[in-house]
């Protein structure tokens, strides 16, 4: 019997598949790790812990905070999630021009992503503009508000439930979602994936953008603030574009090529979905005391 149900497993799942699918997921969460490395603790370890903010014009400033704000451990969690959603997705748009150029496709897809991260990035700013230094932004996740926490932790069982809707073939059929934005289309999915990402990361994101602004209020004006704002978001938004247009490469050139994206590869993503979001609210829910011990080590 378990013989025969092993003929069975084999003959449904193309393992091929499966392995040039996880290929490119390894590929750009190790993308998303050197990020977080260089990027994230780089600049921990020689800008903010040295405090050598005046060294840096406010451009190239606010360039570096952008960077360690998109690759921060909080958003790095994430990225397994948002990939997954990209491969196994059809992302067929009647308004998207045909084009056998996906790196085009890519660049669409990914400027939708990053409205999804400006939206988050602008109301951090609201708040940190309406409430200043007592923005509640804490250095240390450990210490983060109810609040945050409860705004990770959402985000994290969200995104594990669209991966269980993924899992089973549903798509993204979330009952509030539906009713608010209508049918969840791939282009919304994808709006709604760069928010996740960045709600996701908000006790990362906000503390940071906190730091710049506080910087460039104290070092210059209101223009300053503002100016440092815009090119950190952009920073995020650009980043968020690449990533995507490199997905959408990679997915073109071995997933798309091998065969046509079946219900084995989308419930691969499901899964990895699944594990990305439960891993989130697991680490936000235990007070974020093991996400610091393994993402945060200049943290005691």
């Amino acid at each position: 019997m378990f013989i025969r149900f092993a003929r069975r497993l084999v003959t449904r799942v193309d393992f091929t598949l499966m392995i040039r699918f996880l290929s490119i997921l390894a590929v750009l969460t190790l993308i998303g790790f050197a990020g977080y490395y260089f990027g994230f603790l780089g600049f921990v370890y020689h800008v903010m812990m040295p405090e050598v903010f005046s060294n840096y014009p406010l451009i190239v400033l606010s360039v570096i905070f952008g960077i360690a704000a998109f690759f921060s451990p909080c958003s790095f969690t994430v990225l397994p999630a948002y990939v997954s959603h990209y491969l196994a997705s059809d992302d067929k748009e009647p308004s998207v021009p045909d084009t056998s150029k996906n790196m085009v496709k890519g660049f669409y897809f990914g400027l939708i992503a990053a409205l999804g991260v400006l939206t988050v990035n602008i109301a951090i700013g609201l708040i940190i503009a309406a409430l200043g230094s007592t923005a509640p932004f804490a250095k240390d996740p450990r210490q983060d508000i109810s609040v945050i926490l409860g705004i990770r932790a959402v985000a994290g069982l969200m995104i594990a439930y669209l991966g269980l809707m993924a899992a089973q073939g549903k798509g993204f059929d979330v009952p509030v979602i539906t009713n608010l934005i209508g049918r969840v289309s791939f282009r919304k999915s994808i709006f709604l994936y760069g928010m996740l990402y960045n709600g996701a990361a908000i006790g990362c994101t906000g503390p940071i953008l906190l730091g710049l602004m506080l910087y460039a209020l104290t070092s210059g004006s209101f223009a300053s603030a503002l100016t440092a704002f815009v090119i950190f978001a952009l920073t995020m938004s650009i980043l968020m574009i690449t990533l995507t247009t490199l997905t959408a490469m990679l997915k073109k050139a071995v997933v798309q090529k091998l065969a046509p994206l079946t219900p084995t590869i989308q419930k691969a993503a499901g899964y990895v979905m699944i594990v990305a979001g439960l891993t989130i609210a697991f680490f936000t829910l235990e007070g974020n005391r093991l996400f610091v011990q393994i993402f945060f080590p200049f943290l005691k």
